[in-house]
């Protein structure tokens, strides 16, 4: 397909906020494209060159993007720079300044190959190196394509749409209307291997029989499973047909470590082995986080006990990272343990914030998938795989059909300074990406908490405002926050916040706004017209909430609103589709009604 003809269908998808037109247009798109060309088509639609774990980034800021602007067209930089300014996007820019330039025959092919070739440019002088390059692509292309090469490069394609629609689309595109089944065929390959551009080559290659073929592999992290909520000991027992299995809520990151003694690991030439490692043979251990970004790089300690400390030849396994202090034994929060999460000062980290790697689940063993075995026996697998040492730990658990031990053990988790537990059924299987009720959190006991909500709640911001007084120094006063609903696809509002903050929060969050600031308010943001901010922002920032309850609401899109509202962290170990869903907010709401 030529790329002019791919950039059409990316303006029909930016000029439509309705969820079916969007996913027969995608549908429409995967019927033009051929096998070899769907993965690069699909995942540009997205705004990225590969699936999110393999970490293929551009790492091209505005400013270098308006030099290659100036210097494809032979533009002053500052004339670029001032429409900038005016239009707030740089593929506007490009349209209203290139009417000259008609198309070379550039397919995706060979578009998507020179943005690989300028996104793996690293070393000395790779800043001129990709100037020059992108600025030679941007001239080879007509306005509408060079538009969106730009706002692919620089993440502001605003399609609103997520691999979840694309899974809707691949349904019609198979069956020309809405299949149960169908649709959770495709989900299910996706979130044991989550390449939405492999699945839909792979259909478009062979039909749904096609994604037969993709396994799971260390490497390809899952889709994390995620609990849901109940309110009381009693109530969770039921559900789980009167026996649990009960483990320690960690305040911690989530990590799932990918082990194959067997699979040699590239390490790029800017890096350098911690620890003294061999280079010359250097086993494949990798980490990610629960939005699959890929940390290797800052859990040295684990990696280095993985080798020494599991016993098995290939091993996904999931748990979660925790700081501790050395002194006490005791677990660190949230916001000391996160600040391992940094690219540079690795070696200095580990020595001031050791971790524990607390493992709850093994996911692939010996090159065989365990996710369909009942958590009991995985368990027991699980504890015969990790020899002693003080860093990997199977996590502790009590298996229990005693409403009242249930209870002993919640108030041991809360005495260990621990948010409470997560309670699971014994003999469920592990269900990649699902939020079931066969694992569900505890976070309070009946009669617990009243004066506040005994929940918090994770919420993705979606704009801000000026403020006033003191805090129109930073630029920011408060910000809308939302969720993401599942069903519309959609992100919906749920409160405005405006306390919980230091000065330096304001100005962090000030910052990372400036980064995702948006011309227009997203295709995919419902919000009423007395609350839409003074600036829209990319659906990035995740921020955990607290408030003092939760109510109904006609003006917020959620259907409920936040009462008191306050910030407790940035979540940065969380993805813009992993907040609170719609459905536990309406949990929520029952079991503080109760």
């Amino acid at each position: 397909m030529l790329f002019i003809e791919f950039a059409k269908y990316l303006d029909k998808l930016e000029t439509t906020s309705k969820r079916l037109e969007i996913t027969d247009i995608l549908s429409d798109l995967i019927k033009d494209l051929s096998t070899n060309e769907a993965a690069q088509a699909i995942h540009l639609t997205l705004g990225q060159l590969k699936a999110p774990f393999e970490s293929q980034k551009f790492n091209i800021a505005d400013k270098m993007m308006v030099k290659a602007v100036s210097q494809a067209y032979q533009l002053d930089e500052s004339e670029v720079q001032e429409s900038y300014n005016t239009l707030g996007d740089l593929g506007d820019v490009i349209i209203n300044i290139k009417t000259q330039n008609k198309s070379t025959g550039e397919t995706i092919d060979t578009v998507y190959t020179a943005l690989l070739d300028i996104a793996q440019i690293e070393g000395k002088g790779s800043q001129e190196k990709k100037l020059n390059k992108l600025s030679e692509l941007l001239n080879k292309l007509d306005p509408l394509s060079a538009k969106y090469v730009t706002r692919i490069i620089l993440g502001t394609t605003r399609l609103g749409f997520t691999a979840l629609t694309i899974i809707d689309a691949l349904v019609v595109y198979l069956n020309g209307n809405k299949d149960k089944q169908l649709k959770t065929d495709i989900e299910f390959k996706y979130n044991v291997h989550p390449d939405i551009g492999l699945i839909v080559a792979k259909i478009i290659d062979k039909g749904l029989a096609g994604i037969q073929d993709i396994k799971m592999e260390p490497g390809v992290p899952l889709m994390p499973q995620k609990p849901q909520r109940l309110g009381t000991t009693e109530e969770t027992l039921e559900k789980m047909n009167g026996t649990v299995w009960a483990e320690f809520k960690l305040d911690g990151t989530r990590v799932q470590l990918h082990m194959d003694r067997k699979k040699k690991l590239h390490i790029p030439l800017t890096e350098t082995p911690l620890f003294g490692e061999n280079m010359e043979d250097k086993i494949f251990v990798k980490t990610f986080t629960r939005n699959l970004d890929e940390t290797t790089h800052q859990f040295p300690d684990i990696i280095q006990a993985a080798k020494e400390y599991i016993n098995a030849d290939s091993v996904i396994l999931d748990g979660e990272a925790i700081g501790y202090n050395k002194e006490t034994g005791e677990y660190l929060p949230f916001q000391e343990t996160i600040q391992r999460k940094r690219k540079h000062g690795i070696e200095d980290a580990v020595t001031e914030i050791p971790l524990k790697y607390l493992v709850f689940d093994i996911l692939f063993y010996n090159g065989n998938e365990t996710i369909t075995k009942p958590l009991i026996e995985r368990r027991k697998l699980l504890n015969k795989l990790i020899k002693k040492n003080d860093i990997i730990l199977a996590n502790d658990n009590l298996l229990t059909t005693d409403p009242s031990a249930l209870e002993d053990y919640f108030m041991e988790a809360k005495n260990k300074k621990l948010e409470g537990l997560v309670v699971k059924n014994p003999d469920s299987e592990y269900q990649a990406g699902a939020r079931s009720f066969s694992w569900v959190k505890l976070k309070r006991l009946e009669g617990g908490e009243s004066t506040q909500l005994a929940d918090t709640i994770d919420t993705v911001i979606l704009g801000y405002y000026f403020g006033k007084g003191i805090r129109a120094s930073f630029g920011i006063g408060g910000f809308l926050a939302g969720v993401y609903d599942k069903k519309s696809k959609e992100f919906k509002t749920l409160t405005k916040v405006g306390t919980g903050l230091k000065d330096e929060d304001w100005v962090y969050l000030k910052e990372q706004c400036n980064k995702l600031e948006l011309k227009e308010k997203p295709s995919n943001v419902e919000v009423a017209k007395e609350l839409v901010p003074d600036v829209w922002v990319k659906p990035t920032i995740v921020t955990e909430l607290r408030a003092d309850e939760i109510s109904k609401s006609t003006q917020h899109s959620v259907g409920y609103a936040l009462r008191f509202p306050r910030l407790i962290k940035f979540r940065t170990d969380k993805d813009a589709l992993d907040t609170t869903s719609t459905e536990e907010i309406e949990e929520l709401f029952r079991l503080q009604s109760k």
